[in-house]
C-alpha cells in the first residue's frame, strides 16, 4: 500500500480538527508496514510533534495559510494530485469532507465525511447562497468521485444513500472518545470557576447549534424562578453575523451572574469546565456525530442533547433528549436534569459504560483495515 492522508486545512476547534489529530496520535503508535505519508498543517503538527515518531509515518508540513478554503480547493484539486502522483502514491484518504474531483492519475480515492452533510443543513449555513450552492456541489462530486466513504454514523449512511442514491461502499466507523485527559493537565494551573455552580455547552456559533432556542429556554426559567444554576457557553465563532445576534439577546436579557460567554479557551480549561459542571447541553439541530456529548459522558457529566441527526445514535439511553425546536420541552428537561439527583446519577453511570464502545484505536485499525481492502 503506497498511502497519503490529507489533514490540511481543517477549522480549528471544529469536530473535524479533534478527529484529525487523534487519528495522528493513534497512528503514530499503530504497526504499519509501509509509508504512509501525512499532509498536514503546521498548527495540527505543533500539537502531535511531541510524540513518539513512528518511522513509517513521513510528515508533509504545510503553511497555515491553507486554511483559506480559496487557496485550500486550489491546493487539494491541481497541487496535490501531482505531489502524489511525484511520491508514487496510488491511494489518497480525504477526511476533510472534500477530495480532487478530477482524477488525473487514476489515484483510489477513500472519502472521509466527518462534517454536516451540506443538503441537511443548507438553511442553517452561513454565507450566500452561491458560497452554499458550490460548496454543496463539491461535496456532491467528491462523494461520487471516491471508491470508498468512510462515514461515523448510520444516520449519515441513510442520508447519503437517500439523497444521492449512491450504490458504491459506504462504511460506518464511530469516532473514538479520549477518555482519560488527566495526563495533560497542569495541577498548579488555577481554575476560575471552580465554586462556581453552572452547567455546560461547549459547540460552534453557527445557526444549526440552535444556541438562541437554548438562551430562550433558559431565560424562561430563569423568569419563572425555576433555576438558580449559571450557564457556561464556550463557542468557536464561525458566523459572525449569527454571534452579533447571540451577543445582542445575551445583553439584553440576562445578568452577569446569570450567563457567561466564551470564545476563547484553553483545551485544558475546557476539561475542567467539564469536570465541574453540574450537566452538560448540547441543542444542535443536524451532527453526523457529535464529539462533546460523548467527551461530557466520559468526565462523568450527565448529558442532556438534541434528538435530531445521529445524536439519538450515538448517545443512546446514556442521555436525556429534548425537542430543540420546542421551547418548552427544553426548558422542562433543564428544569427536570437540574431538580433530580437521582436521575444525574443515572445518566453518570450510563454515560461511563457507554463511552466504552468508542475507541480511537478502533477507529484507526479499521479505516486502515478497509483503505487496504481497496
Amino acid at each position: 500500500m503506497s498511502l497519503a492522508i490529507d489533514f490540511v486545512g481543517t477549522n480549528i476547534g471544529s469536530g473535524t480538527k479533534t478527529y484529525n489529530i487523534y487519528f495522528c496520535k493513534v497512528l503514530q503508535k499503530t504497526k504499519i508496514d509501509e509509508n504512509i505519508y501525512i499532509f498536514l498543517s503546521k498548527n495540527y503538527y505543533n500539537e502531535i510533534k511531541f510524540l513518539k515518531k513512528n518511522p513509517k509515518i513521513k510528515f508533509i508540513i504545510k503553511s497555515n495559510i491553507f486554511s483559506n478554503i480559496v487557496i485550500r480547493l486550489f491546493w487539494m484539486q491541481f497541487c496535490l494530485p501531482f505531489s502524489l502522483k511525484m511520491r508514487g502514491i496510488n491511494k489518497l484518504f480525504s477526511p476533510m469532507n472534500i477530495c480532487p474531483i478530477f482524477n488525473l492519475f487514476n489515484i483510489k480515492i477513500i472519502l472521509g465525511l466527518h462534517s454536516n452533510l451540506p443538503w441537511i443543513y443548507f438553511k442553517f449555513m452561513p454565507g450566500n447562497f452561491i458560497k452554499k450552492y458550490i460548496t454543496k456541489k463539491i461535496m456532491e462530486f467528491s462523494i461520487y468521485r471516491s471508491n470508498l466513504i468512510i462515514i461515523p454514523s448510520i444516520f449519515a449512511k441513510k442520508e447519503i444513500q437517500k439523497k444521492l442514491k449512491l450504490k458504491k461502499k459506504i462504511k460506518v466507523i464511530n469516532h473514538g472518545v479520549k477518555i482519560d485527559y488527566r495526563e495533560n493537565l497542569n495541577k498548579k494551573e488555577k481554575f476560575q470557576f471552580k465554586n462556581t455552580k453552572y452547567f455546560l455547552s461547549i459547540l460552534s456559533c453557527v445557526k444549526y447549534h440552535n444556541i438562541l432556542n437554548l438562551l430562550k429556554a433558559y431565560k424562561s426559567l430563569i423568569k419563572k424562578k425555576k433555576i438558580n444554576l449559571k450557564f457556561i457557553i464556550v463557542m468557536q465563532v464561525l458566523d459572525k453575523k449569527y454571534f452579533n445576534q447571540i451577543s445582542d439577546f445575551v445583553l439584553k436579557n440576562f445578568k452577569k451572574k446569570d450567563l457567561i460567554l466564551i470564545n476563547d479557551l484553553s483545551f485544558l480549561n475546557i476539561i475542567k469546565l467539564y469536570d465541574h459542571s453540574k450537566f452538560y447541553i448540547f441543542s444542535s439541530y443536524c451532527e453526523v456525530f457529535g464529539f462533546t456529548t460523548l467527551e461530557a459522558m466520559s468526565r462523568n457529566v450527565p448529558v442532556l442533547t438534541s434528538n435530531k441527526s445521529a445524536l439519538p445514535e450515538i448517545n443512546g439511553n446514556a442521555a436525556i433528549y429534548f425537542d430543540p425546536d420546542n421551547l418548552k420541552d427544553i426548558e422542562y428537561k433543564i428544569y427536570k436534569i437540574n431538580n433530580s439527583k437521582i436521575l444525574r446519577k443515572k445518566l453518570i453511570r450510563r454515560g461511563k459504560k457507554h463511552v466504552r464502545k468508542f475507541s480511537w484505536e478502533q477507529c484507526v485499525t479499521k479505516t486502515l483495515f478497509y483503505i487496504n481492502s481497496i
